[in-house]
């Protein structure tokens, strides 16, 4: 085994934890492409970008991310072996090799993502650096986004010259929404307005990684008051962006593979160690559980089984008509016996009040009404969900695209 591999099993789960003990914020989670290479630019004040950065997008899309590191990195073997461990590239910050460019090429063709810092260099004063339009060739190469990364807090965790993390010290990431390149003036021209766009994004960001508020305690969870609106907003946007990476991740059986369940596991403990009050995460940790139960034999999940529903009848005494909630509660009730406080009745409630509240286009609760109703005979019932789902707009959703080619399908069987 390679001696950088070695290096990377090794050292990974520490990384990831002093990343999970020291990042204060995520915003923006829901800008990163669930599929497909990209780029990300970010601004670069510390070593500990590197390590933000690898460890929540990692965690989020499931895809290597390479760094593009200045090749006196890869003077001494120990270095040589570590960068090389966490993704490096090197790159003569003057000109990019043939090497260089041939490396990215296969980060590209692989569907992974590339970071690259348009600075340069680390920053050490208070304004961005000019961003070096290079920095964003790669992108307009390969035709692929770029998403902007703002960082803030960084330098404090571990300042130039430092070699060890200051305990108290926090950061906070935000990712701003795709640039595509634009090639309708050429390659150069491109690639200048990409740099010009970016650091502007990243610029208008630092507005959304300050304070948030006050928020009060109330049923064991924080309920956000008007002075603290934007807390809230995040909290669920955040959410949303972990449950639409988990329906991207399942199967199309509805499965979710074990190397995306760890992964998305470790992405929810950063998500709950910032916020660990939030009934919307709760609610995606009892939607991750279940995904893993009922791969179970029926006796083994018992007692995992009522654990989630502990879970969701907290979020739902907080919030009685929380969509995700009321879906999953439904699932629960199919899934268990009525002497466990299962059956049908009940899973028809939630999954009506669950439709009742749900998001444009999030169609699972009328798939499942759908289902229990064919279920038991009463077609019509079943044939005017399925007709829902079928028209319902899937906004890019993969997810709910099947479900509307599975509906139509359905509404053909049953007529």
């Amino acid at each position: 085994m390679r001696a950088d591999v070695i290096v990377r099993r090794v050292s990974a789960p520490v990384i990831h934890g002093l990343v999970r003990r020291h990042l204060d914020d995520i915003v923006g989670l829901d800008n990163l492409p669930t599929q497909g290479p990209f780029v990300l630019a970010p601004n670069h004040r510390s070593y500990f970008d590197h390590f933000v950065v690898e460890t929540v997008v990692g965690f989020a899309v499931g895809r290597p991310v390479w760094f593009l590191t200045k090749r006196e990195s890869f003077e001494t073997r120990l270095s040589r072996v570590w960068t090389t461990a966490w993704h490096g590239i090197p790159v003569d910050r003057e000109q990019p090799t043939p090497d260089t460019l041939r490396a990215v090429r296969r980060v590209i063709d692989a569907g992974d993502v590339l970071c690259v810092y348009p600075e340069g260099t680390r920053n050490t004063g208070g304004d961005l650096l000019p961003f070096h339009a290079g920095a964003f060739r790669f992108a307009v190469a390969s035709g692929v986004p770029v998403v902007p990364v703002a960082t803030t807090g960084t330098d404090a965790v571990l300042p130039t010259g430092a070699w060890r993390l200051r305990r108290r010290a926090r950061a906070r990431i935000a990712f701003g929404e795709p640039i595509v390149p634009d090639l309708g003036s050429g390659r150069a021209d491109a690639a200048a307005r990409l740099a010009v766009e970016t650091k502007a994004a990243i610029v208008s960001m630092y507005g959304g990684l300050g304070g948030d508020g006050v928020v009060e305690a109330v049923g064991g969870f924080r309920i956000v008051g008007a002075s603290a609106r934007v807390h809230r907003e995040r909290e669920s946007r955040a959410a949303r962006a972990f449950d639409q990476r988990t329906s991207s991740a399942l199967t199309p059986d509805g499965t979710l593979p074990r190397a995306a369940f760890r992964r998305l596991r470790s992405l929810l403990a950063l998500l709950h160690h910032i916020d660990p009050a939030s009934p919307d995460l709760l609610a995606q940790r009892a939607r991750l559980h279940g995904l893993v139960l009922v791969r179970r034999p029926f006796p083994l999940r018992i007692l995992p089984g009522l654990v989630v529903r502990r879970r969701l009848r907290r979020v739902l005494r907080v919030d009685p008509d929380h969509a995700v909630a009321n879906y999953l509660m439904g699932r629960w009730y199919l899934a268990m016996p009525d002497a466990l406080g299962g059956g049908a009745v009940r899973a028809e409630a939630a999954f009506r009040r669950s439709a009742e509240s749900a998001e444009p286009g999030d169609t699972r609760a009328l798939a499942a009404l759908a289902e229990l109703y064919a279920a038991v005979g009463r077609v019509g019932e079943a044939l005017e969900a399925l007709r829902r789902v079928a028209d319902a707009p899937p906004d890019g959703d993969a997810r709910a695209e099947m479900r509307s080619e599975r509906a139509r399908a359905r509404i053909a069987e049953l007529s």
